[in-house]
């Protein structure tokens, strides 16, 4: 029976993949350490497997994409760190340095302009926190390295911070008065307990990261 299970355990550990999915020029962050567990039966002990790659029709374990809507476009926010629970039982978290930037040019928002956010699928979250940080002092290498990606690195206290009013799997936020310029727009959220979630001692939980521009 032992046997049995650690078999099973390496089937599921080479079947696993965490990534943070590409869409319409957003970028993954790039993580510290990676890790995904399931539990086979109620006796069985989740260990940690770590993640090598993504294989197509591999199962993609993150929480859902948040995009937000204004007036000149869309953006499709960067997942930083998150601990996540599929629906089948499996688990995985990450930690990262640094968020890279979720696309390649600012979002252009005004002052006074409503911004409305949602998520890809419809899981409420439990709650959303959002803060406003500037470029200018927080855009840097995110690893050592001094040849490595530029992005989001937290340097600085944020200039102002938000509880956004919730409706479902979405919430909106207006663009109060500041100064011109760039801005990231950091989102935390978490969700409720999942009744199969490996790890009773963590909650569901993400970090997101928008990039704007805002103007007067």
């Amino acid at each position: 029976m032992r046997l049995w299970r650690h078999l099973i355990g390496l089937a599921l550990g080479s079947f696993i993949a965490v990534a943070c999915q590409f869409g319409g020029g957003t970028a993954t962050p790039t993580p510290a350490s990676i890790t995904a567990t399931q539990v086979v039966t109620q006796q069985a002990t989740p260990a940690p497997t770590p993640v090598v790659t993504m294989s197509p029709g591999a199962i993609v374990l993150k929480p859902p994409d948040l995009i937000v809507r204004a007036a000149a476009g869309e953006q499709m926010a960067t997942i930083g760190p998150f601990f996540w629970v599929l629906e089948s039982g499996f688990a995985g978290e990450t930690t990262a340095p640094g968020i890279v930037l979720p696309s390649e040019h600012p979002l252009g928002v005004t002052v006074g302009e409503e911004l409305h956010l949602s998520f890809a699928e419809e899981r409420p979250p439990q709650s959303v926190k959002l803060a406003v940080y500037p470029q200018e002092g927080n855009f840097d290498h995110i690893a050592a390295d001094p040849n490595s990606r530029k992005g989001f690195v937290v340097k600085t206290d944020p200039i102002l911070t938000a509880e956004p009013t919730q409706q479902g799997a979405a919430f909106g936020w207006t663009v109060p008065q500041l100064p011109s310029g760039a801005y990231f727009l950091r989102v935390e959220v978490e969700w409720p307990q999942h009744p199969k979630n490996p790890r009773p001692d963590k909650t569901p939980r993400a970090v997101y990261v928008f990039w704007v521009q805002i103007s007067s």
